[in-house]
């Protein structure tokens, strides 16, 4: 029966790892719910689509109880809108070949945003309409868990910030604009899944080189290191940390601007010319099915001239659950609630919360 392809042999629960890798057609339908602030409520879904390599079927075969190291390649297909009127849709993929010597992401996609730019604390509403196109490619030095890397992206949008509410009888301000650039990047991974680790390290040091040349209007960089390390600290018990800093040349523009990017703080909200953070997660595996989590995190944004000393800490903490809906992936998906400085906000999580 198709059902039996979602109910895993080792405990007799559902679990989508055999639906979506043994069958030609197998995908993983993923509900969005949107409920950012900055956005507002709203929804949408995507459809994932699971390739296994010939060498990572053949491990996942040979040992079904254990998960398989090889990562599989994964394409996306989404669609999402919300009620102030924001929309996305787009494509997706993930590719890994000659056993994860080469990693590949590419994705286009098109939508329109409806958020505000905050001058200090003061919101100006303005609309983002367009498309944005990536490469990406990182290659493994000598089987080691270092990659190199390069990126290629382009945004080609119109914007339109709307001063009427804010400025009496002045009209919109359009700007059509196209940034373009290259990414030059160093990447450490010893994650044991790229979904939902349990061990290992994820760190990435990359500068934007935005110019002209590369097809755009603009010329800045912008420059982050991110990382996120997690360890089974004791039984059924994982800690996670994520840090992140960014900074940008005073010709950026603002949306290219850093901001606070965590659960519970809506986007844009807290910008800056540099921007850090630091996150923590515990997860509590209650089952090796289902699991609660805890989080909190705090950052600071703040501009050229001004000491991170000076500038105001604005802090999150949230809490959630998890269900292993794919073993053999080690994906968990499930619901967080988080409070920011402002505000409540909950979300849909499928893999990790935390991307890189």
């Amino acid at each position: 029966m198709a059902f039996d392809q979602f109910i895993d042999p080792t405990d007799g629960m559902f679990d989508a790892s055999s639906w979506v890798l043994d069958n030609a057609v197998g995908f993983m339908p993923v509900p969005i719910i949107i409920t950012d602030p900055a956005v507002g409520a709203g929804g949408g879904a995507a459809l994932m689509f699971f390739h296994e390599s010939e060498a990572r079927e053949r491990q996942r075969k040979e040992h079904p109880d254990e998960i398989a190291g090889l990562p599989p390649s994964v394409t996306a297909v989404a669609a999402a809108a919300t009620e102030n009127g924001t929309w996305l849709t787009g494509a997706f993929h993930f590719g890994s070949w000659k056993e994860d010597t080469w990693r590949y992401q590419g994705g286009l996609f098109y939508g329109s945003f409806n958020l505000k730019y905050y001058v200090r604390d003061y919101p100006l509403d303005f609309n983002i309409d367009g498309l944005y196109f990536m490469q990406d490619i990182d290659y493994r030095i000598a089987g080691s868990d270092w990659f190199i890397g390069a990126k290629y992206a382009i945004l080609s949008s119109k914007t339109t910030f709307d001063l009427g509410n804010d400025i009496v009888n002045l009209p919109p301000i359009d700007f059509d604009m196209n940034d373009a650039n290259i990414e030059l990047k160093v990447t450490y991974d010893s994650r044991d899944s790229i979904f939902t680790p349990n061990d290992g390290l994820k760190a990435k040091l990359g500068t934007e080189f935005h110019n002209q040349s590369f097809g755009g209007d603009l010329d800045y960089r912008k420059t982050r290191l991110q990382l996120n390390y997690f360890a089974p600290v004791i039984r059924d018990v994982v800690i996670g940390l994520r840090g992140d800093y960014q900074t940008v040349t005073d010709d950026a523009p603002y949306y290219a601007r850093p901001f606070i990017n965590m659960r519970g703080i809506p986007a844009m909200r807290y910008q800056g010319d540099d921007m850090a953070l630091v996150e923590l997660e515990a997860r509590y595996d209650i089952t090796p099915r289902w699991s609660l989590i805890g989080f909190t995190g705090t950052g600071k944004a703040f501009d050229e001239g001004q000491s991170f000393s000076d500038a105001t800490y604005r802090t999150m903490v949230g809490g959630g659950f998890r269900y292993l809906v794919a073993r053999q992936l080690n994906m968990r998906a499930g619901v967080d609630i988080a409070k920011g400085p402002e505000e409540w906000a909950y979300y849909i999580t499928v893999g990790h919360a935390w991307s890189l």
